[in-house]
């Protein structure tokens, strides 16, 4: 994929994560050679020395560049989750619409893993923007939320609905976990959007925010990426292991929310924790040896 690159948007807490998603997408040979920028306000990440092997520059957000996330409205944003510059740390991600030289960008959050393949020859279609349709997480509860009103068939019916990839798909906004970005959505001129748009209107995450923003970038083509790209693990907890086994050979980006193996706390681990905490296992050497050699590069 000629003229992409990564961007990723952490702090210190997703670096263990990272690492075991960038060995996934090594062994299913996925997104290789491509640069990988890193936007962080965080020193731990600016100095930590796999970060520094692995990424092709690292972009720092000192005070200067946290200024302007300072105006977005953050009323509805709980008081736990805000920090000093934004609402919520998660409006640095307003940074990935950024010009910076390249024709694509592709933003994953490190929270994931590589499960199979990705189709490049589809993330590089032309469409300014590619991502997942958030799927609404009432329809998948999970652990000690209520069940009563759970519809199998109704849930069932939005995650099969996003099976294949659908041009201009009507629906909710998109799950910003997972987004590809080209041309027209690439610019200052849609960042300086996303932060005009998040200070005009409270927003409740910088997810629905993101999706104002994708609306508002003029003749702006979007496709609809299959729930695949972006599969939360809510839906898979939700509707069993029977149901993650029959599409394992499916899923391409396993997304680890809500429920970090790395964070477990006192929560009993289940299959999908498992898994992740296999991977990473398996990772360990091949960490180490990027780590020390100071390169992704053979």
């Amino acid at each position: 994929m000629n003229d992409t690159a990564i961007i990723f948007v952490m702090n210190w807490k997703y670096i263990r994560p990272l690492k075991v998603l960038l060995y996934s997408l090594y062994k299913q040979n996925s997104l290789q050679n491509i640069p990988i920028i890193m936007v962080t306000d965080d020193k731990r990440v600016l100095h930590d020395p796999f970060v520094r092997a692995v990424c092709h520059s690292i972009e720092f957000m000192g005070e200067e560049e946290l200024a302007p996330f300072s105006s977005i409205r953050g009323e509805k944003i709980a008081e736990k989750s805000k920090v000093a510059f934004a609402p919520k740390y998660t409006f640095l991600k307003f940074s990935i619409f950024k010009e910076r030289g390249f024709k694509r960008h592709i933003f994953i959050d490190a929270d994931m893993l590589c499960l199979n393949p990705l189709d490049e020859e589809l993330l590089a279609a032309d469409y300014h923007v590619k991502a997942m349709k958030e799927v609404a997480s009432s329809h998948f509860p999970i652990r000690a939320e209520d069940r009563s009103k759970f519809n199998e068939a109704k849930s069932l019916a939005s995650v099969t609905r996003a099976f294949e990839p659908q041009e201009n798909a009507p629906g909710t906004g998109i799950n910003s976990g997972f987004v590809v970005l080209e041309n027209g959505a690439i610019s200052d001129d849609v960042f300086d959007l996303a932060i005009s748009v998040a200070s005009s209107e409270a927003f409740g995450a910088e997810q629905p925010a993101t999706s104002e923003v994708i609306r508002r970038i003029p003749d702006c083509k979007f496709l609809e990426l299959p729930i695949w790209y972006n599969a939360r693990r809510r839906v898979f907890e939700s509707l069993g292991e029977t149901f993650f086994d029959q599409h394992a050979d499916r899923i391409k980006l396993l997304h680890y929310t809500p429920g970090k193996p790395w964070v477990l706390g006192d929560r009993t681990p289940d299959y999908l924790d498992k898994l992740w905490l296999n991977w990473e296992q398996d990772s360990l050497e091949w960490v180490d040896h990027v780590t020390i050699r100071g390169s992704l590069s053979a």
